[in-house]
């Protein structure tokens, strides 16, 4: 018995074992399981975090190439009409061109030509052909020009020139002023055409475009700079004055015209009663500031000295708002009718007993032809 009791006992110990132990492996069991289910739903985020990342991606990917697809459309659009209206420009500037033959055979353009072109090469071979951005030049005569080591100012052009020279000559005029000089181009054209009347120009500028670079300037800084100008004249330092007077001064030297034209330094319009004193104008070109009211300014400062029967007004860039509006104060301030000639920068003369046939074939002349 006592033997059967010592089994029941050591039996009952290592069932009490064996329930200890399988307890602990349960346990150890579920803590492992718990582990793994929580290490399980981490994984289970985080590759869905990354399938909405990649949802995302693919959407925005999707809307990108919509939009892409959208954006070639539209550029594929813009560049139908950039070549529908690159064929329009073209077709404009061929009909621009066939205006312009008819005139550019004009006998008196042709004369003209023939006559100042080859005279003038000093004088163009010494400056730069320069248009403004997006224009394009009808012919050789159709450029304007500038000193090669400044930005501004710029010239007429060549036909220009050769309308101002021809009117003054065909209408036999004695006495001229100009307001700009800017370096002497115009005053060339003009004072060739003084020469054969036995005229006389005076030109003058205050140098400040070419001081500033630049259209646009304020009247106080124009007067303060003929100051500085005059001062540097008064101590005899030519050298320092302005490129565009010394390139006038070498330009009328080369064409002997010294004695036809002088050139000035002033301020416009206080400064031209002195200028002018007792003379009396037959031609006027008012080329000054395009600004404010400077342009009617400097028609009120030479109205005075007008010839009360007979004179040229000549003005240039008229496509400019200040300068239209003086071409028409000047010609209801004389009685007169402007009269338009399409040369590219729009020149405009205001006249009185002038010849009409003189400009007409000025207009009859020009490369722009109603363009």
């Amino acid at each position: 018995m006592l033997y059967l009791s010592i089994i029941a006992t050591a039996a009952s110990a290592v069932a009490l074992g064996l329930a200890v132990t399988n307890r602990r492996r349960s346990k150890r069991l579920k803590t492992q399981l718990a582990e793994h289910q929580a290490s399980a739903e981490q994984q289970i985020m985080r590759l869905r975090s990354e399938l909405d990342r990649s949802i995302a991606q693919l959407s925005e990917r999707s809307a990108s190439a919509s939009n892409l697809d959208l954006h070639r459309k539209k550029i594929d659009s813009i560049e139908e009409r950039q070549a529908h209206c690159q064929k329009e420009v073209d077709h404009l500037r061929g009909e621009a061109q066939n205006l312009a033959m008819l005139p550019t055979w004009h006998p008196t353009r042709v004369a003209l030509a023939e006559e100042l072109r080859p005279r003038l090469v000093p004088i163009t071979d010494k400056l730069g052909p320069v248009l403004f951005p997006n224009q394009l030049a009808f012919d050789e005569l159709d450029w304007m020009y500038k000193l090669p080591d400044r930005k501004f100012p710029y010239s007429l052009t060549f036909e220009e020139g050769m309308m101002m020279h021809y009117l003054v000559a065909a209408n036999e005029l004695k006495s001229g002023y100009e307001i700009a000089t800017a370096f002497g181009f115009s005053s060339f054209f003009i004072a060739t055409a003084f020469e054969k009347t036995g005229g006389h120009l005076i030109s003058a500028d205050a140098y400040i475009e070419e001081e500033m670079e630049d259209f646009i300037y304020d009247h106080a800084s124009a007067q303060a700079h003929v100051e500085k100008l005059r001062q540097l004249q008064r101590d005899k330092q030519y050298e320092q004055l302005p490129r565009g007077l010394q390139f006038a001064m070498e330009g009328a030297a080369a064409l002997k015209i010294e004695s036809v034209v002088d050139y000035e330094i002033a301020c416009s319009p206080e400064g031209v009663p002195d200028l002018l004193n007792d003379r009396q104008l037959d031609f006027a070109f008012i080329d000054g500031g395009h600004f404010g009211e400077q342009p009617v300014l400097d028609v009120q400062s030479v109205l005075p000295f007008l010839h009360p029967e007979r004179f040229i007004m000549m003005f240039h860039d008229t496509q400019c708002e200040a300068v239209a509006k003086a071409v028409h104060f000047a010609a209801q301030a004389t009685g007169t009718q402007p009269f338009s000639i399409h040369t590219r920068n729009r020149i405009v003369a205001v006249t009185k007993g002038i010849d009409p046939k003189t400009l007409h074939t000025c207009r009859e002349m020009t490369v722009r032809q109603a363009v």
